[in-house]
């Protein structure tokens, strides 16, 4: 354990005088440890993370690990509040710093909890995770945050999409209003779909029909079709190319 742990960035405490004896070597982490000497290695007289709670064992970690936005809201998490701990996905004595200490690479490590989204990135068409592209805190933050399921965005969450997908953020003209209310995910599935282009539905017409439903001879067309549903209206898209928004024309046509 000691040979590895001086290849740890935790190493670097032991002769660290930035701080005091208190946040030095072993002790920063397990205590004081005369009395665990004087009782010949009595583990009752230290602090054993094996023997803690998740809260108990955060927050020995968090007296140091407590800088910026990416561990400060660790205590509202969902993973410490399912009663995980840092140190089932960190290991203090014998991972590497360029790994940050990360018992497994992802997404291998988030998948030993997460088996339904390991199954959707396991899908026909998916953002290339398992390709390693893309990794799951390039979008989630695992230490917590104010945002549903932990994402990083700060705005909206559409945010974290157009990142990457920066042609379809606009402000455009003409608004499609699903995405501007619902956002990206009122059509795609963000991690992985059986349908082209992570939509929700295998035909892009049923996709559409799910809002656009009433024709204009209809009672309170909320969201018109303006179309039946003759074959020839079966392909919205190829007509309304422009479905994530247009500066040019209302309808979203080419």
């Amino acid at each position: 354990m000691y040979k590895n742990w001086e290849k740890t960035p935790h190493w670097k405490t032991t002769y660290s005088t930035d701080a005091g004896p208190e946040k030095q070597g072993c002790e920063a982490c397990h205590g004081p440890g005369q009395a665990h000497v004087e009782g010949g290695g009595d583990k009752t007289k230290i602090f054993r993370f094996n023997d803690a709670s998740a809260a108990k064992i955060s927050e020995r970690c968090l007296t140091c690990h407590t800088y910026g936005e990416e561990h400060s809201n660790f205590a509202r998490s969902a993973h410490l509040l399912n009663g995980v701990s840092c140190i089932d996905c960190h290991s203090p004595h014998h991972a590497k710093e360029s790994q940050h200490l990360m018992k497994a690479a992802q997404p291998q490590l988030c998948y030993g909890c997460h088996l339904e989204t390991k199954q959707q990135f396991s899908r026909p068409f998916h953002h290339r995770v398992n390709e390693g592209l893309v990794k799951c805190s390039d979008c989630h933050n695992p230490h917590g945050g104010f945002l549903a399921r932990q994402l990083r965005a700060t705005a909206a969450q559409d945010m974290l999409c157009f990142k990457c997908h920066q042609e379809k953020a606009g402000p455009f003209v003409y608004e499609h209003p699903a995405v501007k209310v619902e956002g990206c995910v009122s059509c795609h599935t963000p991690h992985g779909s059986s349908n082209a282009r992570l939509l929700k539905r295998s035909q892009v017409n049923l996709l559409c029909l799910e809002c656009h439903s009433f024709t204009v001879d209809q009672p309170i067309p909320v969201t018109p079709s303006f179309h039946n549903q003759a074959q020839k209206y079966q392909a919205c898209t190829l007509c309304h190319t422009q479905i994530h928004g247009s500066n040019f024309d209302q309808f979203f046509f080419k």
